[in-house]
């Protein structure tokens, strides 16, 4: 795997500061993350293999102080951030690839202004909603609760080593500082995303999705149980240039699921 390099952003008076891990050469791919942050042992370490990835934490998640999310106002505001990131690291039509949150911040930058991205990956994104395949209430569960939904094989190693985080719950005082960070860190996390995903995650996006004009690849995992698979298609029927790809013995996080493949799919795609 290749180790990324991390350095703080700085955007300027009344912006975030965020930091930014990238590794790899070759076309530049902007990665925006899920809601449990940038997690460089799954498929960004393949594809830095390929690409140049840059991947920005949001404000609360990663090195990136929890402050800045004072300065985001709205979603239209954080959208715009991921452009600010582009400016200011030089990135011209990059690949961009968000996954789940990430996912949804994507799309709504390729319809904000669709001349600045190159190629476009979703990887089932939030922010679409259908009552009869309800999306499973992120901020409503434990971790604890929440794994089954997230994973296929809860024997995967990526499934255990998140499930070791519901050992940090406990009332027990035996946690160690780093732990406490850790938890410390999940928690800022997610008051980031609940920001502009709670209570519904109905985020409007379906009504923007057409302004996509980009080739734009629809990636899932077959067995999703957070967002079911049906709403790949429903996105690509209103992208342009569109197209889905399922993957087998997959839930929601790809990335950390079925890393060689998610990243085959979206080197595929890209066509290096």
């Amino acid at each position: 795997m290749t180790e990324p390099k991390s350095r703080m952003l700085d955007l300027g008076s009344g912006r975030p500061r965020l930091e930014l891990q990238d590794a790899g050469s070759g076309p530049p791919l902007f990665f925006l993350h899920g809601a449990g942050g940038v997690a460089w042992d799954g498929a960004l370490g393949q594809l830095a293999k390929h690409f140049h990835v840059y991947a920005p934490s949001l404000p609360g998640f990663g090195k990136s102080p929890s402050e800045g999310l004072e300065l985001i106002e709205d979603a239209l505001e954080l959208w715009q951030l991921g452009f600010d990131v582009m400016e200011a690291l030089g990135l011209d039509k990059p690949l961009l690839v968000g996954e789940s949150f990430g996912g949804w911040i994507a799309a709504e930058m390729a319809a904000l202004r669709p001349k600045e991205v190159g190629k476009l990956a979703l990887l089932a994104p939030v922010g679409v909603w259908r009552d009869e395949s309800p999306v499973v209430d992120l901020f409503g569960l434990t971790i604890g609760e929440l794994l089954p939904f997230l994973f296929h094989d809860m024997k995967s190693k990526a499934a255990l080593d998140m499930s070791q985080l519901t050992t940090l719950m406990s009332d027990k005082d035996d946690r160690t500082q780093a732990q406490i960070d850790q938890l410390i860190g999940i928690f800022l996390g997610f008051r980031t995303a609940a920001k502009f995903l709670f209570p519904v995650p109905d985020t409007g996006l379906e009504r923007r999705l057409w302004r996509i004009r980009v080739p734009t690849l629809v990636l899932w995992g077959a067995q999703d149980r957070l967002i079911a698979p049906s709403y790949a298609e429903l996105i690509a029927k209103r992208v342009k240039n569109a197209q889905v790809v399922l993957i087998e013995r997959c839930g929601h996080l790809l990335m950390a699921e079925q890393p060689e493949a998610s990243a085959k799919e979206i080197q595929r795609f890209a066509g290096v």
